[in-house]
């Protein structure tokens, strides 16, 4: 069986055909340009465009059987009531919501509810904060219609308003307990679970619409899975539907997911927890991790050096100043929109090698501090499955085994959200009875280095990221 999978990324759409035998038998991509992507915020229309034209490409000529839709977790856009849009779409990294959600975190018993009941604490990546932001710049909410860009993706192909509570919960609008929109999160935004998709999973295909199947190039009337987030699909990609297998991925920021048979939160809230394709996931997501050596490179280095350069640095035991991730604000543990980053302990003996190792430091710190929260809560995962660009540079992965003192799966699959969302499609078309039977086989690894000495160098500079953490929080 062929299946096609579209997805609409934080910076580009992409498209996969997927055969139950062969495995991956075709992909596009392509990145959005300067009209569909203005740094968080999209044009939700000439998205679909895009990811449409792309799955037309990808499905040249070939027999597809089902169709799945994915995306990122935090979109939100407003339609009215034919569902054409009538606001851009607001993403995850859209940060006019900063001092929107400073204000209700200023509020701490009412910002610990929040999170209590929807696992989302109030920040500026989470979508009732967008609203609020329209709201409060004078867009009038009555009457519309709002979609994340998935399930305004699945509406172009089936005509029907579906969000499923994966995505939903990742936006912030779920009670993570009760799997329904949060009635206190309606009333805070001054809008009703009406003007939303109905709430569905992964089971909720619906057929293809003729006009869309034609666009396309692929039969009407075959099974279209409603959206699911790209965190999730990796984490069924990646073959961790079952507990105790956890992904790691680090491209653009990072993010640590663990599967779980209930809600877990934790007290104080440092991590997260979403419904998932099934069940719940737990985990947390930085915002500085790439985007901070992209930052650095471009704003310190300006090609002066080669990374390849530096890169022959990142294991050296000499000193390294302490650099804190912030510089895009902060996510997990603290949520703090408004933290900014930076060096500390800098001396004068530290030239940009030390620089650019404290970068690479301080973002690995920022993840395993999560981490710790999260293995306490959950407990140690029995594997880890790191993705992303990190991929790119064997000492980065090193260092990585090194601070978190853990063996590493390597997952080479770029495309693991795709692979997921093809396993879906594939249910859907009856390929696959169980989701959990999903192959999925890492075929390299590394572990880290047997030197004692080394994860004690990586203990003591972890506690002193912690104490400037600490102090700068304060």
């Amino acid at each position: 069986m062929q299946v096609l999978v579209i997805e609409a990324s934080t910076t580009a759409a992409k498209a996969m055909v997927y055969d139950d035998e062969k495995g991956v038998i075709a992909t596009e991509s392509e990145n959005y340009g300067p009209e569909i992507d203005k740094g968080g915020v999209h044009n939700g229309a000439l998205v679909a465009d895009v990811c449409f034209r792309l799955g037309r490409k990808a499905a040249a000529g070939r027999d597809i059987a089902a169709v799945a839709c994915g995306g990122v977790w935090h979109t939100i856009l407003a339609c009215d009531g034919a569902m054409s849009p009538v606001s851009s779409v607001y993403l995850w990294n859209f940060t006019g919501t900063d001092e929107i959600c400073k204000t209700v975190r200023d509020d701490p018993l009412k910002a610990a509810d929040i999170y209590r009941r929807t696992g989302c604490m109030p920040n500026i990546t989470y979508q009732p904060y967008s609203i609020l932001y329209l709201k409060n710049n004078g867009f009038d909410t009555r009457g519309k219609l709002f979609s994340s860009q998935g399930g305004y993706n699945f509406f172009k192909l089936t005509g029907e308003r579906i969000e499923t509570k994966n995505l939903m919960s990742g936006m912030g609008f779920l009670n993570t307990h009760r799997l329904v929109y949060d009635e206190g999160i309606m009333e805070m935004c001054g809008v009703s679970p009406e003007q939303f998709g109905t709430l569905a999973d992964y089971s909720a295909a619906r057929p293809l619409l003729t006009e869309s199947a034609n666009l396309l190039g692929i039969p009407a009337g075959i099974p279209v899975v409603p959206a699911h987030s790209d965190g999730s699909l990796n984490q069924l990609g990646n073959g961790c539907m079952k507990a105790g297998r956890m992904t790691f991925s680090v491209g653009t920021s990072a993010a640590i997911r663990l599967s779980t048979a209930a809600p877990v939160l934790s007290d104080p809230p440092g991590t997260w927890c979403y419904v998932g394709v099934k069940g719940w996931l737990s985990g947390a997501a930085t915002n500085g991790a790439c985007s901070c050596i992209n930052w650095f490179k471009e704003a310190v280095l300006k090609d002066k050096w080669s990374f390849d350069e530096l890169g022959g640095e990142l294991l050296s035991d000499a000193h390294t100043p302490v650099f804190t991730p912030f510089v895009f604000g902060e996510r997990c543990p603290g949520w703090q929109d408004t933290r900014r980053g930076g060096f500390h302990d800098l001396t004068a003996r530290d030239d940009v090698a030390a620089m650019f190792r404290a970068v690479s430091e301080g973002i690995l710190f920022n993840v395993y501090q999560c981490y710790k929260i999260l293995a306490g809560l959950s407990g140690e995962p029995d594997t880890i499955i790191l993705s992303g660009g990190i991929l790119n540079s064997e000492k980065w992965v090193q260092m990585a085994a090194d601070i978190f003192q853990r063996k590493m799966e390597l997952s080479d699959n770029p495309n693991a959200s795709l692979i997921g969302g093809a396993a879906l499609a594939l249910h859907a078309g009856g390929a696959l009875d169980r989701l959990e039977d999903f192959p999925c086989e890492c075929e390299r690894s590394v572990s880290p280095r047997t030197d004692a000495a080394i994860a004690r160098a990586y203990e003591r500079k972890f506690e002193n990221y912690m104490k400037y953490y600490e102090s700068a929080g304060r």
